[in-house]
């Protein structure tokens, strides 16, 4: 890992955006099979809305019966698969979804968000890649785009990608930090600072931003105020202690 420091990102469901954004069914659908389907569909979606994952899979199941094509009950229960931590039917719905519709962009942006869960960074590029050409101002598909590149050691191009994210939200608090790990990456320490500054400016509360941003003021030597970005990441989140303690020791001895 570059600097002798890992990287804290946000938790996978904030990271992950859009994932739970859910299919609008098409009223219009021809055929009572497929409208039959789009009904158990519709409820599925309902029930997955209330967490009632099981539930909403038995719908998407029913809908299925009823009209094996029809690819928002894969797409859905794609994510309930996901959702369930079931990686491998995660992608297997999403492969029939985009095979019935390949225009489908939420398919392709989920499938490699399951591909980078499951360490395929090149598979998850692809389809990240993919869903960008659909919808160029995807910024959730750049967002993880540029988190896979970074892992990859592409760090131009994670770069370049959390730049086009800031370029088309620059709210989005998680983009700086991201773009701020890859500086630190890189050695260039007082842009990743420059960079966890905005996005703690933009959400104060962004607990991991803390932790990265006192990896790079240790880096830098300022210890007092790494420590003081670390007390508050552990006021804000007591979990990230684990990976405080592995930050540090990465860190190669700073705090000795």
């Amino acid at each position: 890992m570059k600097c002798s420091a890992s990287f804290v990102t946000k938790s996978r469901s904030s990271l992950i955006l859009a994932l739970l954004v859910l299919f609008t069914l098409d009223l219009q659908a021809q055929g009572t099979r497929t409208a039959s389907a789009a009904s158990y569909c519709e409820r599925g979606v309902e029930r997955h809305k209330k967490g009632e994952i099981d539930m909403a899979m038995s719908d998407y199941n029913i809908a299925l019966k009823f009209d094996p094509k029809y690819a928002p009950a894969y797409y859905n229960r794609g994510v309930a698969h996901f959702h369930k931590g079931d990686l491998d039917e995660a992608i297997a719905d999403y492969d029939r979804a985009i095979e019935l519709r390949p225009a489908l962009t939420g398919a392709w942006y989920n499938r490699g968000i399951a591909r980078k869960e499951k360490g395929d960074l090149d598979g998850a590029i692809a389809d990240f890649s993919q869903a960008t050409e659909l919808n160029p101002r995807l910024v959730g598909a750049y967002n993880n785009r540029g988190n896979a590149r970074r892992a990859k050691g592409d760090l131009d191009g994670a770069i370049a990608d959390f730049e086009t994210v800031i370029r088309l939200s620059g709210q989005m608090a998680c983009a700086w930090n991201n773009r701020g790990n890859v500086w630190r990456a890189k050695g260039e320490l007082g842009r990743a600072v420059a960079d966890y500054d905005r996005a703690l400016k933009l959400d104060p509360r962004y607990a991991v931003a803390y932790l990265n941003r006192g990896i790079a003021l240790l880096l830098l030597g300022r210890r007092e105020d790494a420590e003081k970005d670390f007390a508050r990441a552990l006021q804000l989140d007591g979990k990230l202690e684990t990976a405080l303690a592995k930050q540090l020791r990465l860190a190669g001895g700073l705090t000795d």
